[in-house]
């Protein structure tokens, strides 16, 4: 059973959805001081969190599964640790579902990373034209070459690899859905009352078990899919009210927790006013860190540092 409550930890930096922001990330672990110049762990007694999405909408999510990878094994040497939680394009990702991945992930997880022009598919047409002689019938030939270019785009390579047996899918399914930091509580989208009032370890291994699962995936059965699940959850950033205060001080009770951390709804939605900026809800009960670190959604780099019980943002 992998461990899932951390307590007397020095420091704890928080970072939210990435979508590919290689670079964006880099720099954020650089000026929180987690790595050093040439990109190894430096931080001693410290906790990094990262909040899921690392892929979806573009980016170089490859690049920043294998820097995760090895500050995983790195952060220990330094009495400190690297979780990293599942987001809900994980989830999709894992499941097969790649209507949010694009072109350029596909490149970066892909064996291959190579795309023949178009002129080496259809052959030398124009030649055939200049010459005289009749233009064969290309269409089987185009067909066998423009499977074997849908192939060179690297879908199938990265669903390979994100798949649970995968080299990345079988680094994710390792991980956890939620984990609570020195009486924060860590969770991609969010834990209500249905998903969160039970042991930590049970929820990330119903999470796991989900992933594993061989048949077609069903948002009304697969918990890492279900909008209400913790990758999906809305209900208290986008359904701000008393009862959903009453219910997330429920959740914080069972685990005796003072705050959830979550991503996954960008800020610019919860508040438009605060776009790119980590926002504080129910009287500091929950902190919003999906700032846009993604390209696609502005770049925007932050993190949120809390130590001796005070929290403290960086905006780069």
């Amino acid at each position: 059973m992998q461990k899932t409550v951390f307590s007397d930890i020095g420091r704890v930096v928080a970072i939210g959805d990435l979508h590919g922001n290689y670079p964006g990330f880099y720099k954020i672990l650089t000026e929180t001081g987690l790595i050093d110049q040439r990109g190894h762990w430096r931080a001693r007694n410290t906790h990094l969190v990262q909040l899921g999405d690392i892929l979806g909408r573009g980016g170089e999510p490859g690049k920043i599964f294998s820097l995760l990878r090895r500050l995983e094994e790195e952060a220990p040497r330094l009495e400190s640790e690297v979780h990293v939680l599942l987001g809900n394009h994980e989830a999709m990702s894992m499941s097969g579902l790649l209507m949010y991945n694009t072109m350029e992930e596909f490149h970066d997880l892909a064996v291959e990373n190579f795309l023949q022009p178009l002129e080496a598919i259809r052959g030398s047409d124009q030649d055939s034209t200049q010459s005289g002689k009749p233009l064969p019938d290309w269409t089987p030939v185009v067909n066998e070459k423009f499977n074997r270019r849908l192939e060179l785009l690297g879908c199938r390579e990265f669903r390979a690899s994100l798949s649970p047996w995968g080299k990345v899918g079988h680094w994710l399914m390792s991980h956890k859905s939620a984990v609570i930091v020195n009486g924060t509580l860590f969770v991609h989208g969010g834990l209500n009352r249905e998903h969160g009032c039970q042991p930590l370890d049970q929820l990330n291994n119903k999470v796991r078990k989900a992933l594993s699962n061989f048949a077609a995936p069903d948002a009304n059965r697969d918990i890492m899919l279900m909008r209400h699940g913790p990758q999906w959850n809305r209900q208290f950033t986008l359904g701000q009210n008393p009862d959903r205060e009453s219910e997330l001080q429920e959740v914080l009770d069972y685990h005796q927790c003072h705050r959830m951390v979550v991503g996954h709804t960008p800020t610019s939605c919860i508040d438009p006013s605060q776009a790119g900026k980590i926002i504080s809800l129910y009287n500091e009960k929950l902190l919003c860190i999906d700032t846009g670190i993604g390209k696609s959604y502005g770049g925007n780099l932050s993190a949120l540092s809390l130590e001796s019980g005070e929290a403290s943002i960086l905006y780069l």
